[in-house]
């Protein structure tokens, strides 16, 4: 069931309504049974995965706390007796507590991404195996949303090891963290200390979460509807034909692609969030403004945030901090010095972290290449910005002014967007296609000629893309500055703010794309 099809509206009006009706004590409890109809209409024979991770998450969970408990047990037991530890029978204690904890999460770490690997890289195992027996392809029963639950419920495995908080008791509320249905269409990924804050609340119907939530989906709708579906006509027009569309016109693909999956993207996790409000609860924000990055650290810290982050907490910083790599950091400053050796264990990490990306986002060769350049990019970024400050300050370049933070966004905005024209590609030959055909042809001319009003849109409707993404970027801009535009509009008088409304959706509804082989469900990250 898609967010933009007429059927969710119904359930999610349908839900509200039971929600707000439910005794404030058990409005958690009507969620997760809104949660599970919802998993039931759009895929029935796949809830079994879901409730796989959530009950074994559970149980993981339960065990991992009564170790917790024993070994808070043992030293109380010694408090009372008078028996001091010495450092190493502590240590002893502690290791053999974080021994049994591990066998229970390695455990379950093996189970659910075991299942979401054999689901999702079924058909590159196929290619890969060697052998004549084949592996069956089930790329066609992969669950909605598992990437998303499956990561979301094994951080509170691993924030559970870790101590972080006691265990969830109640399987249900468990359940319900798991399968909250607007976060499985395409995320975000929730951390069970922030979401369960508001998750298991009451809350009492307030018309300003319902204004809010609308208005939030309605933002998102325009962005997926408006830009990005026309973005994708232009698009899929020059990359379905390169040898006809050559030089500049894959250059203006390449960038438009970006855009389109900025807005596809942005624009689903805020009709996500916008239904999460409806409900009083608040997700976590997955975007905050990418492309007025200064740098590739910071773009990667705006974008996709809680995946980002997700890889930061769980794989980044164990990997950095590991006996190996410390290890290794320490053989690297005696061969190449302490300067670059220190830094080599943070550079190797970071390649790793976006080559795992990259896999997540599809095991494909043209994926896995782009995400070995965004590592080897960000790794010598990250290594060689004291000396650009330094050329900086020697050259007396002003970076305080506009014009020197106007580069930097353009400078990281084409850095990132340049393997798009690879990745787009499904094969190696394909994005060879493109490449060649991008340096073959010089043609700067297409820009200014109407060429670009033959690429499935007319001049109208380029018309329209130009003023919509114009208006994105102004929204864009006065968020940047801390204002919240939902807060500003509510301080506008009711005439002013009722017309802007009935404006807004009617340039929804009449911008729209809805044409030929139109799919509600194509939203690129529900596929995750």
């Amino acid at each position: 069931m898609s967010i933009l099809t007429i059927r969710f509206a119904i359930f999610l009006s349908v839900a509200i309504v039971l929600y707000y009706l439910t005794p404030a004590a058990h409005q958690w409890k009507s969620l997760l049974l809104i949660s599970c109809g919802f998993y039931l209409v759009s895929g029935p024979e796949n809830l079994i995965f879901l409730l796989t991770t959530a009950l074994s998450t559970y149980y993981a969970g339960i065990r991992i706390g009564r170790i917790n408990d024993e070994y808070e047990e043992k030293l109380a037991l010694c408090r009372e007796a008078g028996t001091k530890l010495t450092r190493a029978e502590k240590q002893a204690l502690k290791a053999e507590e974080d021994k049994r904890k591990r066998v229970i999460m390695v455990l379950t770490l093996v189970l659910n991404y075991g299942i979401l690997f054999v689901l999702k890289y079924s058909d590159t195992l196929r290619f890969l195996i060697p052998f004549s027996y084949k592996v069956p392809a089930f790329s066609w029963i992969i669950p909605m949303g598992i990437s998303y639950y499956t990561f979301q419920s094994m951080g509170y495995i691993i924030d559970l090891y870790r101590r972080k908080y006691p265990p969830e008791r109640n399987v249900f509320r468990l359940m319900l963290f798991v399968s909250f249905f607007p976060q499985l269409i395409q995320g975000p990924i929730s951390r069970f200390d922030e979401l369960g804050k508001t998750l298991y609340q009451p809350h009492g119907f307030a018309f300003r979460n319902i204004k809010y939530g609308v208005e939030l989906m309605a933002w998102g709708m325009f962005k997926k509807l408006v830009i990005s579906d026309r973005i994708a006509i232009m698009t899929n027009t020059i990359f379905g034909a390169p040898e006809r569309y050559r030089g500049v016109y894959l250059a203006v693909a390449t960038v438009l692609s970006m855009l389109q999956l900025y807005t596809d993207f942005s624009g689903g996790i805020d009709m996500v969030r916008g239904a999460g409000e409806l409900f009083g609860i608040t997700l976590a924000e997955n975007f905050t403004r990418p492309f007025f990055a200064v740098n590739l650290g910071e773009y990667w810290r705006r974008w996709h945030i809680t995946l980002n982050n997700w890889w930061r907490d769980y794989i980044f910083y164990p990997l950095t901090l590991s006996k190996v790599f410390t290890g290794f950091g320490k053989k690297a400053k005696k061969l190449v010095g302490d300067n670059f050796g220190k830094k080599l264990p943070i550079l190797l990490s970071v390649i790793i972290i976006r080559v795992i990306n990259s896999i997540w986002h599809g095991a494909t060769v043209t994926s896995i290449l782009g995400g070995i350049y965004y590592g080897l990019l960000l790794a010598l970024s990250f290594y060689f910005e004291p000396y650009f400050k330094l050329a900086n300050e020697k050259l007396r370049i002003n970076t305080e002014c506009f014009s020197w933070k106007l580069y930097q966004c353009v400078r990281t905005f084409v850095l990132i967007a340049a393997p798009r024209l690879v990745s787009r590609a499904s094969t190696m030959r394909e994005s060879a296609v493109y490449m060649k055909c991008l340096v073959s042809t010089y043609n700067p001319w297409i820009l200014f000629d109407g060429s670009l009003y033959n690429l499935g849109v007319s001049q109208k409707q380029f018309l329209v893309l130009m003023i919509s993404l114009v208006l994105l970027l102004v929204v864009s801009a006065i968020q940047e500055r801390g204002i919240v535009v939902r807060e500003a509009l509510d301080r506008q008088n009711v005439v002013f703010r009722i017309a802007f409304y009935c404006i807004f959706i009617y340039a929804i509804v009449l911008f729209g794309v809805y044409g030929q082989g139109y799919d509600a469900s194509s939203f690129t990250y529900a596929q995750f």
